[in-house]
């Protein structure tokens, strides 16, 4: 069985968590259906057990808290809110998690704008990444050792995966 940990930053955009969820859990369904054991234990994650999102209108609970994860297959970084240089502030707790699970053997995945947190992480210094085309001259100036890629919906470099802007996420989660 994959482990699979879909990050819920604050101010994260809420389908960019919903949207994986429902498709590995739906995988999971068909093969149930079908008589076959499921591959994918799916986990919502944080460091709150409720996280705020879109402006306060929306909260998610999450099902574990970060710091009892000690090891997860894929971590995925979900879009975040517009203001990304606030949005990493306020999520700079996660970095140094995202870290550890890809340095024990996790591959890990941004969605969008979620290539912002994932770049603050330095994992993607010399790499290359996808994120949201309007934000492209932002990401290169606060990531200049990151090779944006923008001609690249996924970006897949040993075990480090981002997607383009908007629900050309949904590309990087079926080849995931």
């Amino acid at each position: 069985m994959k482990n699979i940990t879909i990050l819920v930053p604050e101010g994260a955009v809420l389908a960019s968590i919903a949207d994986p969820r429902y498709m590995f859990t739906a995988a999971n369904e068909m093969l149930r259906n079908s008589g076959k054991k499921e591959l994918f234990k799916v986990t919502l994650a944080s460091h709150n057990n409720n996280v705020t999102l879109n402006d306060g209108t929306a909260t998610i609970h999450v099902e574990s808290l970060l710091g009892d994860i000690k090891k997860t297959d894929l971590v995925i970084i979900p879009a975040l809110g517009r203001d990304v240089v606030k949005a990493i502030e306020i999520n700079r707790e996660l970095i140094p998690w995202i870290v550890e699970q890809y340095k024990s053997g996790a591959e890990v995945a941004s969605l969008c704008i979620g290539a912002f947190l994932f770049a603050s992480t330095g994992l993607l210094k010399g790499k290359q990444c996808s994120t949201h085309w309007l934000y492209a001259a932002q990401f290169r100036q606060m990531f200049p050792d990151v090779k944006l890629a923008d001609d690249k919906i996924v970006t897949d470099q040993n075990g480090l995966y981002s997607s383009g802007g908007a629900t050309s996420y949904w590309n990087l989660l079926l080849y995931l």
